[in-house]
């Protein structure tokens, strides 16, 4: 009796242990799963002392549609010597042929402690009110631009990466 209670559960197990892995499918079918249209994802920017500038295009769906709500996501951090840093988030269109203006500030951020990841969420709506008002299409990008909090220091070696931002609709 108890073997047979045994047997049945070692079956019950493996069925669920056989649909959870997959084992189930043929061999290579894994590829007929994959989606093509499914976008690749960016590589993060990168920000150091040396180049403390990156960015990023904005898709038009964005500029038109109800996001606004910027998630910025800071995946790694490398500051031995802790130095404070602030991040600038700017959008700036960069048609060529026309005149660029200046770039419109979406919000700053700074890290705490400053050798640590985190996210941010910025209110991007006044910047997309101003973009929408003042351009007329064109080439939008955001960007990304690291600063000193302390101007009179000296750099020292800071890497950031930043993960693809994430646009959000304001909860209502």
């Amino acid at each position: 009796m108890a073997r047979l209670i045994l047997t049945a559960l070692m079956m019950w197990v493996l069925g669920f242990v056989g649909t959870d892995c997959g084992s189930a499918k043929a061999p290579g079918s894994q590829s007929r799963d994959t989606k093509i249209d499914e976008p690749l994802a960016a590589p993060p920017v990168v920000l150091t002392d040396k180049q403390p500038k990156g960015s990023w295009g904005v898709a038009s769906d964005v500029l038109a549609g109800d996001e606004e709500i910027l998630e910025v996501a800071i995946t790694k951090v490398v500051n031995p010597g802790k130095t404070p840093v602030s991040i600038f988030v700017y959008l700036a269109n960069t048609e060529k042929g026309k005149a660029n203006g200046e770039p419109i500030l979406v919000g700053n951020f700074s890290l705490y402690p400053p050798d640590r990841p985190g996210k941010f969420l910025l209110s991007a709506a006044p910047a997309l009110r101003k973009v929408s008002a003042t351009s007329k299409g064109g080439n939008m990008v955001l960007e990304f631009e690291m600063k000193r909090l302390d101007e009179q220091k000296a750099w020292t070696p800071v890497e950031l990466n930043i993960a693809p931002p994430k646009w959000r609709a304001a909860e209502k």
